[in-house]
């Protein structure tokens, strides 16, 4: 899969973002190793792709697949079985202010990057260079491609190594896989395994530098493909309970926090409703570490429980998340502060809609009111003592 360039004698294929965010999902952040080539700058602001961002380039990221993906039960999921590292290409777009652009530093380099991404295809239309298409007579193109968003001097030259990508998302859960997937296409699944995947619905924000260009301004939906592989180690072992369950974890409208790997690209032709254009790239993402959140903890119209009841109201649905005080802690599960065998789940505000982050407030204060202090958290909970996200907390009042 690659990018598109074609001419725009017609109207180029411009998406529609929704009305809203509300219950489609926040941002989908990514931390990934990438080869891109020399960034271009943009002569004026109205050419941005996304205002702000002066740069942009192509970029090829790899996808390793992890040997659980090319073994046979698994690997019909992929879009290209037969090749074991497939490159995706996106339009990288970048932040390069008072600083000289020189090739050589970005030939043959390759590049640590975080920010944001839209796995779909994006169509902006851009000014034809010399020398290409040559044969179209108008003097714009359609240009269509995914899209990375990197702010903030957000990456550094790296040696390669050879990584997934990780991601971090909160979004709705569309539904089961068992469902949304074409069951005769993958036979080498079971019952049991269909009922630990599903689809995740999330959106990006965009607003380019003219907003009567695509793409518009506002939010763009895409969904994921989540999957815990119960027949492959080690989550075989670690993901017993949710595949022992008589009824599946992924039920519609409930809220899935996850930081995860990105394992490779869903095939569309397994896909009960695929996405629209062949460019569109839709992630197979394994949990690192996630929470299922009940249905009334992320409703608009969910009353604030009173702060004796805050435990049992904001718990969440999936009991593997639940902290044991025992066990080693996991740093990478942000979304749970565990004190004196007390949880408090506090996902993190990804622009909700204004009751969705009126409730979050709520939610957040009466978990601080029960919790220790942020002076008097203890030494192994570090990160939470003097963090950006905290001070915040402090700065505005929530806590």
């Amino acid at each position: 899969m690659s990018a598109s360039i074609t001419s725009t004698d017609g109207p180029p294929h411009a998406r529609k973002p929704l009305a809203s965010q509300r219950s489609a999902g926040g941002d989908m952040s990514i931390m990934f190793f990438v080869q891109p080539g020399c960034p271009s700058r943009f002569a004026s602001s109205d050419q941005h792709r996304v205002r702000g961002l002066n740069a942009e380039t192509i970029a090829r990221v790899i996808l390793p697949a992890p040997p659980w993906l090319t073994a046979p039960d698994y690997s019909p999921l992929r879009t290209d079985p037969a090749d074991p590292s497939p490159s995706i290409f996106f339009s990288l777009n970048l932040s390069i202010y008072n600083q000289q652009i020189a090739p050589e530093d970005w030939f043959d380099q390759w590049f640590f990057m975080a920010g944001r991404v839209h796995p779909l295809a994006l169509t902006s239309e851009v000014e034809r260079q010399d020398g290409l298409e040559e044969s179209v007579d108008s003097g714009l193109l359609a240009y269509t491609i995914p899209a990375l968003i990197v702010r903030d001097q957000g990456y550094q030259p790296y040696v390669f190594p050879l990584s997934s990508p990780i991601v971090s998302f909160t979004g709705n859960v569309v539904g089961p896989g068992n469902t949304l997937l074409r069951k005769e296409s993958i036979p080498t699944l079971d019952d049991v395994q269909r009922k630990c995947y599903g689809f995740v619905q999330l959106t990006t924000f965009l607003a380019p530098g003219n907003p009567d260009k695509t793409p518009f301004r506002g939010f763009h939906p895409f969904q994921i493909f989540v999957i815990f592989p119960t027949r492959a180690n080690p989550w075989a072992s670690l993901c017993k309970k949710i595949a022992e369950r008589r009824d599946t974890q992924f039920q519609s409208n409930i809220l899935l926090t996850c930081t995860g790997k990105v394992a490779g690209l869903l095939g569309h032709h397994l896909m009960v409703q695929p996405p629209t254009l062949e460019q569109d790239y839709v992630f197979i993402v394994v949990p690192d570490s996630w929470t299922f959140l009940d249905k009334g903890v992320s409703g608009p119209g969910s009353p604030t429980p009173p702060p004796g009841a805050a435990t049992s109201a904001t718990r969440p649905a999936d009991s593997s998340s639940r902290c044991d005080p025992d066990s080693s802690f996991d740093p990478g599960r942000i979304d749970t502060i565990c004190h004196l065998y007390t949880i408090y789940t506090v996902p993190l505000p990804l622009r909700l809609a204004d009751a969705e982050a009126t409730s979050f407030r709520r939610r957040l204060h009466t978990a601080c009111k029960e919790t220790a202090p942020i002076a008097d958290v203890p030494n192994h909970y570090p990160f939470l003592g003097d963090t950006s996200f905290c001070r915040q907390l402090q700065l505005t009042g929530n806590c």
